[in-house]
């Protein structure tokens, strides 16, 4: 059997305000409750491996290495860079660069 594409199961134990907390989103997100926590567990590791690497000088050249593709948006509200921290406004044309996960990195037009 191929362990690559086995998935495990994770008991977790939380309180009844944390669960309500979660079942409230996952319905307002219309999605599952499992979904909903295993995006929330990928996005915190990802997170976590991130300041991690940052705080201790590593990947300075490869913040974005887990882009999986990029696509052009027109934006709706004001945005900032996540490359050179410049301003996008409304209307304006960016790039977005999606991850496995959750995470969205957005580019102005200079960088992407």
């Amino acid at each position: 059997m191929n362990d690559e594409n086995k998935d495990y199961i994770i008991n977790l134990r939380v309180s009844r305000a944390t669960y309500e907390k979660i079942k409230n989103k996952a319905k307002e997100n219309r999605e599952s409750i499992s979904n909903l926590v295993r995006k929330t567990v990928d996005d915190s590791i990802e997170i976590i491996s991130d300041i991690s690497n940052e705080l201790r000088g590593k990947d300075k050249n490869s913040k974005f290495k887990d882009v999986i593709g990029y696509h052009k948006i027109k934006a709706a509200q004001e945005l900032e860079c996540d490359q050179c921290d410049a301003k996008i406004t409304p209307g304006d044309v960016a790039t977005v660069g999606e991850t496995a996960g959750a995470k969205k990195y957005f580019f102005c037009q200079n960088c992407k």
